[in-house]
């Protein structure tokens, strides 16, 4: 038998001036189960960036540091040379596109 339990939404106010600059652009989600907190943006873990904690404070303040470690690991990683298809063939290349995300 399954049972299930609230998991409440916390409000943010992302424009405080005390805000992280990544979280009042990206506006994670603030969510509190029991004395716990999570703060979220994307579906899974692996994928999107999840921060915790023992307060709200705490958990945006996890969740900036995360996104802060995944964009310095990403920036670090795609300025790696691109290696090529074929070695005497310089103009096809093997590399990640990285976008900007925009507002």
């Amino acid at each position: 038998m399954e049972t299930t339990h609230e998991i409440k939404i916390v409000p943010i106010d992302y424009n405080s001036s005390e805000m992280p600059e990544a979280v009042n652009r990206y506006k994670p989600v603030l969510l509190r189960e029991g004395d716990e907190y999570c703060c979220f943006l994307g579906e899974k873990p692996e994928y999107g960036i999840y921060g915790w904690g023992d307060t709200p404070e705490l958990a945006i303040m996890h969740w900036n540091q995360k996104y802060l470690q995944k964009t310095v690991e990403g920036a670090l990683f795609s300025t790696k040379k691109p290696i090529l298809e074929e070695p005497d063939n310089t103009e096809v290349v093997r590399a990640y596109f990285y976008r900007r995300v925009s507002n």
